[in-house]
């Protein structure tokens, strides 16, 4: 039987790794360890009398080196072992998601609440299991949305390491243990110690990172340990040693709910958490019953032998349109509670929105971001701020949503679209080029399905004649392109927070822009052009209150944290789904474009009807009679097809702008359909496939297995 594979990623996770490492050695094939960056030295593995083979070593705990190293040492493995949820953790599960083989996540559903619990929450969720050290964790979890069937509690591996320790000389532990980052500025030590010395507590500092042992034996025989690190938040709770943390570390939310870890936001509070820290009753480190090293074995085991491929479905697939494929947890829940408690729903008077306005335009490099009601009121007000004329033309997509293009008619201008791609089905610089006139005012570029449009020639014409370019990016939140990220490239740009975006407040809009002037009129016509804060303000021109609520600010503020995480997340879904489909003669994969970055609010994929009978309507209708959601087609019809295009006579909001164009002398329908070559071949042959971030590898394999078997019966092969 292959070996399993075990990742650490420091010696300290190979000393608390070690009890499990023993019991797995029993099984036939036994363990091989992969250690990346400080975990060399296998003495402490030693302790637990395990004999291992040493993968190999990398130089640094970063993300792209810990995803090389992780498809390096994979091997035939059938199934991984992370510990943790650190770059090397994320890399291997994502490796074994890539391979289909089984992963388990041990110490899962830690959270800081900084920057590091993206790499923690991304490697909980990229595992098919997950082991935690308590109920606080697991809720943590489930909250998150994973199933509560693949999360264990099984109690903490560093309180088992522990207790395997000798007895401690020191019981009365008359000593704090200042466990300190080494890059932490010599004035904040002092403070520190200063207070230690002020509280009468002898002190032991450490700034340089101790083995594994040293560092048990000094938090277990410490009265109390202050720190700015994770793992001695851990040490601390498996001793029952209170702990207090300092900033700017991330305190473990769950032990400072159980009243392990007392927290001091500003060194001014210390003295107080330290009195709160030493007043606290000590806990028993473990639980009695079971040690966790058994119950993990035995549940790795159990799953190897009822599934040793990795290869599980499931009934149904998450979807965005409920909780199943969407990232609430309690962080939107306390900000809409806070709302509701102040009872100020109205944006004018909130604080979310305007923090979330500040929060997004961070998050995209710009200097102005205004929230808005909807995605369409984003490119509307985005529209409104070049003050367009009766009759002025705006270049657009025939392949998008209506809320993008009724926006060009109620600005009183008259929407002209141009061709796309057939194969990405986003417009181009020459099918631009194609449709200007002397009319063109602005363009407006839709990212589709989060592949972004091929910006450099279409900047290089937009220049040429001065024309501005609004970006529809409200699928391509992430997206880059040459280095930058969509929604950047345009004088103004527009996203969408609808219901199944990357992330969403259910309905909401965002229009970013660097432009000080186009900011101001884009506030204005948000606010019913009115003067908010001028000095004699007025309601200048005729415009709409396009406003956000504060209960969608708290949503959007609980939900732009993780949108870097929702990105990646889609990014290993659709990666997978290309390793599984792309050898299939007449399926075309999305993929990156060549300078940039996909990030795949759904995934599209092409279908060939000369290799696949019946093409994209006959395959995307057998995948739905096996329970798998899609869009043949993606929409019908070209937009320009459509009744209010079609019929253009019949309503003001169209036919006024028309009175001052000629285009408005025709009898019928602007556009036909013989003009649009590219979009009429790109709905032909798409799938549109609705993944999102809460695909796991089950049900990648599910959407696989349901296109291959599709493909069967229909390929001429």
């Amino acid at each position: 039987m292959p070996e399993l594979l075990i990742g650490l990623a420091s010696c300290h996770e190979a000393l608390v790794a070690a009890p499990l490492i023993s019991r797995l050695m029993q099984r036939p094939g036994g363990v091989r360890l992969a250690m990346i960056g400080g975990a060399t030295d296998v003495e402490y593995l030693a302790t637990a009398g395990a004999k291992l083979e040493v993968s190999g070593n990398a130089s640094a705990a970063d993300l792209s080196c810990a995803a090389s190293f992780a498809r390096d040492v994979l091997g035939d493995a059938p199934a991984v072992i992370t510990i943790g949820g650190g770059p090397l953790a994320l890399a291997l599960a994502d490796a074994a998601h890539r391979a289909g083989r089984l992963s388990f996540g041990v110490d899962a559903g830690e959270r800081l609440g900084d920057e590091r619990d993206r790499h923690r929450r991304l490697a909980d969720h990229a595992v098919d299991r997950c082991f935690v050290r308590s109920d606080l964790e697991r809720t943590q979890l489930l909250a998150e949305g994973r199933d509560a069937a693949d999360v264990d509690v099984v109690g903490s591996l560093t309180a088992q390491a522990i207790s395997a320790l000798p007895s401690a000389v020191a019981t009365e532990r008359p000593h704090a243990f200042v466990a300190l980052d080494h890059t932490i500025s010599a004035d904040i030590l002092k403070q520190v110690t200063d207070v230690c010395a002020r509280q009468g507590l002898q002190f032991e500092l450490s700034t340089a990172a101790p083995n594994a042992r040293e560092a048990m034996e000094r938090a277990r025989t410490a009265a109390v340990i202050i720190t700015d690190q994770g793992r001695y938040q851990e040490l601390a709770a498996a001793a029952a040693v209170p702990s207090v943390v300092i900033a700017p570390a991330g305190a473990r939310w769950d032990l400072v709910t159980s009243g392990v870890v007392s927290v001091a936001e500003d060194l001014d509070e210390l003295p107080a958490a330290l009195d709160v820290a030493r007043g606290a009753a000590p806990r028993p480190p473990q639980p009695q019953g079971d040690e966790p090293a058994d119950l993990i074995a035995a549940a790795v085991t159990r799953r190897l032998d009822e599934s040793p491929t990795g290869c599980e479905h499931e009934q149904s697939l998450p979807t965005e349109a409920n909780a199943s494929g969407r990232t609430f947890d309690a962080s939107e829940l306390n900000a809409v509670r806070q709302v509701l408690q102040a009872g100020t729903l109205n944006s004018t008077r909130g604080t979310f929105v305007s923090r979330f306005e500040r929060e997004f335009a961070d998050w995209l490099g710009v200097k102005h971001a205004i929230a808005c009601a909807s995605g369409s009121a984003a490119v509307h007000c985005a529209l409104a701020a070049l003050k367009l004329q009766a009759g002025d033309e705006v270049i657009t997509t025939p392949i998008t949503d209506m809320g993008a293009l009724t926006p060009i008619w109620y600005e009183g201008a008259v929407p002209v679209f141009a061709d796309v791609d057939p194969r990405t089905l986003n417009v181009t610089a020459e099918t631009i080029a194609a449709q200007l006139t002397e009319r063109t005012r602005a363009v407006i570029v839709t990212h589709l399905f989060g592949r972004p449009c091929d910006m450099e020639p279409i900047l290089r014409l937009a220049k040429e004649r001065a024309l501005p370019i609004i970006e529809d990016a409200a699928q391509a939140f992430g997206a880059t392109c040459g280095g930058s990220l969509a929604g950047t490239f345009g004088k103004l740009s527009a996203f969408s927070l609808q219901q199944g975006k990357h992330i969403t407040t259910g309905e909401g809009g965002v229009v970013c822009t660097d432009d000080d002037d186009a900011a101001r009129q884009v506030f204005l016509y948000v606010n019913k052009a009115y003067g908010y804060g001028d000095e004699r303000p007025d309601h200048y021109f005729p415009a709409l209150n396009y406003r956000m609520t504060e209960l969608q600010g708290a949503v959007a503020c609980g939900q732009l944290p993780k949108l870097d995480e929702v990105i990646a997340r889609r990014r290993m879904a659709a990666k997978a789904l290309h390793s599984r489909l792309s050898e299939l003669p007449g399926i075309t994969c999305p993929d990156d474009p060549a300078d940039g970055l996909h990030s795949y609010w759904k995934w599209s994929f092409l279908v060939d009807e000369r290799v696949v009978r019946g093409g994209a309507v006959k395959l995307g209708a057998l995948m739905r009679a096996e329970g798998i959601a899609c869009a043949p087609r993606y929409v019908q019809k070209p937009a320009f097809e459509c009744q209010v295009f079609t019929q253009w006579r019949q309503h003001p909001v169209s036919s006024l702008p028309l009175q001052h164009n000629p285009r408005g002398e025709a009898d019928g329908p602007l556009f036909h359909r013989e003009d649009y070559p590219g979009a009429v071949r790109g709905l032909e042959q798409v799938v549109v496939l609705p993944i999102n971030e809460r695909y796991r590898p089950r049900h990648v394999a599910k959407v696989a297995d349901a296109i291959h078997a599709a493909y069967e019966r229909l390929s001429h092969g």
